[in-house]
């Protein structure tokens, strides 16, 4: 293994494994900002001197009990269980399931997923090429023409974007952000396309995450975690993706090895397979879903609203039930006991039995504190996943104007947050991998013929991405706020643009050019801007 340039070679320092060694040979360590080659204190040298007593010995202060690690009382329960590599594959597919069921029969658990993920990326998080200039060393007039063709030629690609011919760009961007939403995790693969009708051979194949599991011969390797082929350092290298066969298969974790491709996590400097997942733990390897925190919850959240439902569909059916007084007649005209009632119609007259004696349901579902108890849940569940209640119920009834914009600037703060995972994991890559091809092409041109292109991909390839327009709750206060911040120079045109209508500024300002040189063709005079 190579060393560490950035790591000088010590007495002590272990190069091969990357790791510290335990001590200093000749009991000599640097001082905290010593420049290499600088005189070493030994230790004799730093400790107290020999007899001087350290007035600040001792075991030290004692810490005080706490609460959360009490074994009595209502705490006496409370086991936590810790999941092994088999047990954490069949919990997270648990897991996964439920969501995707609760998604697609809860309507709260829907109006999340289809929130956030609307929110979030929306009709597509747009590109803007915003090559470095300094770095690149490039005139303003070289900038623009190749932010040009940029973006002219991603725009091209992203209508062959999907390697079935469904779904333009935007729509795995979508997609994308509904299965990191839903299950946690999503699985892209970038294939080559060998046809004639197509502009570039990239493409992206749409795979359900379900397809990555580990082989049933390979379960014993420490190599593979959960479908996942790690380094030794933990990094992905490659992916064991299911090929199953056409019949129904639950989960491919039954398949051996032979039905799995293993799909390397990088080929060269091009990322070989996008699987991306929101860590929220140091050595995490699969996604979870967002539902999972509160699942429970919604889980008899659904319940009680369908079982308060039934009970005022029977209350207000009303039904009315008659009991026959003469016992003996009616046994003498009866050739069998009668069937109890199972289906009750709305407005029904029953004749029970001798001796049954009805009860009228009165129509009191649901109770008085039935909204606020709903209310509180839905608070709760969308606390979970960081949303405000007024977006998880689509209720901003009870909100004035400072409380709604309160509630959709914390969502937006959410919002945010997974635009730029998107970007930096998922929509950047695939930029870059569309302006290589498009280079290797000859469809872009660089401004300079003594830069490659590979020597300048960073720099180049630098992008920004406008997330969908954020909407207003008064218009009037917050277009007359940003107009101030930009004649101000708080903030820029470009933020400005996309805040606005979610567009590229240069876009919007040839376009402004464009329809004031028509009205004042049209009116025959100038605007006054143009006085």
């Amino acid at each position: 293994m190579m060393d560490n340039p950035h790591t000088p070679s010590k007495p002590g320092h272990d190069a091969g494994s990357g790791r510290i060694a335990a001590g200093f040979s000749g009991g000599r360590f640097p001082l905290v900002g010593q420049a290499p080659g600088q005189r070493q204190v030994s230790a004799a040298a730093q400790a107290p001197a020999a007899g001087r007593k350290n007035p600040l010995s001792g075991s030290g202060y004692p810490d005080i009990h706490r609460t959360a690690a009490s074994r009595k009382g209502t705490m006496s329960n409370w086991v936590v269980r810790r999941l092994n590599r088999v047990t954490e594959s069949s919990e997270r597919i648990t897991v996964t399931d439920r969501a995707a069921d609760m998604v697609a029969n809860d309507p709260h658990a829907a109006s999340i997923v289809d929130s956030m993920a609307l929110n979030s990326v929306g009709t597509g998080l747009i590109a803007q090429s915003n090559p470095h200039q300094s770095i690149l060393g490039w005139t303003d007039t070289q900038v623009q023409d190749f932010q040009e063709q940029a973006e002219w030629w991603f725009s091209v690609w992203g209508r062959e974007a999907d390697v079935t011919g469904r779904m333009p760009w935007w729509c795995i961007e979508f997609l994308t952000a509904y299965s990191l939403f839903v299950h946690g995790e999503y699985l892209r693969v970038p294939v080559v396309l060998d046809q004639p009708n197509r502009s570039f051979s990239m493409a992206l194949q749409c795979l359900h995450p379900a397809r990555l599991a580990t082989p049933r011969d390979q379960v014993s390797s420490i190599k593979i975690r959960d479908g996942v082929e790690l380094t030794p350092w933990g990094a992905p290298a490659r992916y064991w993706v299911a090929n199953p066969s056409d019949r129904f298969l639950r989960t491919p974790s039954g398949l051996m090895s032979s039905q799995f491709a293993r799909v390397p996590a990088w080929t060269g400097h091009r990322p070989g397979c996008f699987h991306g997942f929101v860590a929220k733990s140091e050595e995490q390897v699969r996604g979870v879903s967002i539902l999972a925190p509160a699942m429970k919850f919604f889980r008899d959240l659904s319940d009680y609203l369908d079982f308060e439902l039934v009970g005022a569909i029977v209350a207000a059916s009303f039904p009315v039930f008659i009991e026959t007084n003469n016992p003996y007649e009616q046994a003498a005209g009866m050739k069998k006991p009668p069937e109890p009632f199972h289906d009750i119609e709305a407005g029904g007259v029953y004749f029970g039995a001798s001796n049954q004696r009805p009860h009228v349901l009165s129509p009191n579902r649901p109770g008085n504190t039935f909204p606020d108890f709903v209310e509180r849940l839905l608070r709760a569940v969308g606390a979970s996943v960081g949303m405000p209640y007024e977006v998880v119920a689509k209720d901003f009834s009870k909100t004035n104007y400072s409380s709604a914009r309160a509630a959709l600037l914390e969502a937006w703060r959410v919002y945010s947050f997974y635009q730029k995972w998107m970007v930096d994991n998922f929509c950047q890559p695939v930029w870059e991998m569309v302006l290589e091809e498009a280079w290797l092409r000859g469809y872009l041109k660089l401004p300079r013929r003594d830069q490659d292109f590979y020597d300048i991909r960073q720099a180049a390839c630098r992008a920004r991405w406008i997330p969908p327009k954020r909407g207003h709750v008064d218009p009037v206060k917050e277009i007359t706020a940003m107009v101030k911040a930009l004649e101000n120079d708080i903030t820029t045109l470009a933020d400005s643009a996309a805040e606005m209508s979610g567009g590229d500024w240069e876009s919007t300002v040839s376009q402004r050019a464009r329809e004031r040189r028509r009205q004042r063709d049209a009116n025959g005079t100038g605007l006054e801007e143009d006085e």
